[in-house]
């Protein structure tokens, strides 16, 4: 048969480019709508000049990071939350290393602070595979023994994502999300709709080392039910009782329920430390997390790590 321009068959042809390029429309609008909501840098509240540690991820951005060592045997790679950036995290982390006896290592996200880029949920997870590159190829950490997994609100987005591909040391989920769409729908618990945008799910799912999850039950910015459906996956590493917080919201756990979320943390690390490293199931490695991001490191990266990495045994607070 010969198609003319004017058959209904050359019509049909026609419409079918028309419809997956509205359909390719449509994803486009619903992922800038989804990280409209999702991210919300503010303006930096540090200076770019006070950045000394620079990360280069595999999606081609520059992320600043800060590296607080104080010779404690576990490091703490931190996922800030949405709405702060590494100035914030700084403050009080400082605190927190203290106060729990770990050193802390925290990123920043492309396109907050000072890092380049804009933020999207591929970036996000970019930037947390430079963050943990650099733990282990720069400071020889083993993420099995050496490294627990924090992140909160968004944060968890990206802790729940490296935790779903290696084994961790430890797992702390805090304030997360299940999913973009749980989120959205609470009461809507449909697998297809998860996988869309920020699938923790799926993540913690695959996740084989210890997790703790701290969630306020009064959360009005990411539902408790959230923190229920996160719990349900990752049950059996789930070593501790859940840390549901009575009456806490999304964003008041680390200052009026302070004296709580601190002792839940505590429990968990000593937890760890007293279980040993996580064991590692083969075929897990370092490789599977860092598949994308290649072996080559600058030159000018290693000059960087050599002079803000001193001895384990002396003190440092680089940022």
């Amino acid at each position: 048969e010969r198609v003319g321009l004017g058959s209904p068959s050359a019509a049909g042809a026609a419409a079918a480019p028309s419809a997956a390029a509205l359909s390719a429309a449509m994803g486009a609008m619903a992922a800038k709508h989804v990280n409209q909501m999702a991210f919300c840098p503010p303006n930096p509240t540090y200076r770019k000049e006070d950045v000394n540690m620079w990360l280069d991820t595999d999606r081609g951005n520059r992320i600043p990071a800060f590296h607080i060592r104080r010779g404690f045997p576990l490091t703490v790679l931190v996922s800030h939350a949405n709405a702060e950036d590494l100035g914030l995290v700084l403050q009080y982390w400082a605190y927190m290393s203290q106060q729990l006896q770990v050193d802390v290592f925290a990123y920043e996200y492309s396109g907050y602070g000072h890092a380049t880029g804009s933020p999207c949920e591929a970036n996000l997870y970019s930037d947390a595979r430079a963050a943990l590159k650099i733990l282990v190829d720069g400071f020889g950490l083993k993420p099995e023994r050496d490294i627990v997994v924090f992140g909160k609100s968004l944060g968890s987005c990206p802790t729940c994502y490296l935790a779903g591909k290696h084994a961790f040391r430890g797992v702390v989920v805090c304030s997360g999300l299940a999913s973009g769409a749980r989120v959205l729908f609470p009461e809507t618990r449909v697998w297809a709709l998860d996988a869309q945008f920020f699938n923790n799910l799926g993540s913690l799912a695959s996740c084989k080392s210890p997790t703790q999850l701290v969630h306020g039950d009064c959360d009005e910015t990411i539902p408790f039910s959230n923190a229920q459906d996160l719990y349900a996956v990752c049950r059996a590493h789930h070593p501790l009782p859940p840390g549901w917080i009575t009456g806490g919201s999304h964003n008041d756990i680390e200052s009026r329920h302070r004296d709580a979320f601190l002792a839940i943390l505590k429990e968990f690390l000593a937890h760890i430390l007293a279980a040993g490293p996580t064991r590692v199931m083969p075929p897990s490695g370092i490789s599977a997390v860092l598949k994308s991001v290649g072996s080559s490191v600058s030159s000018s990266a290693k000059a960087l790590w050599s002079c803000t990495a001193p001895p384990r045994s002396q003190p440092a607070h680089d940022m």
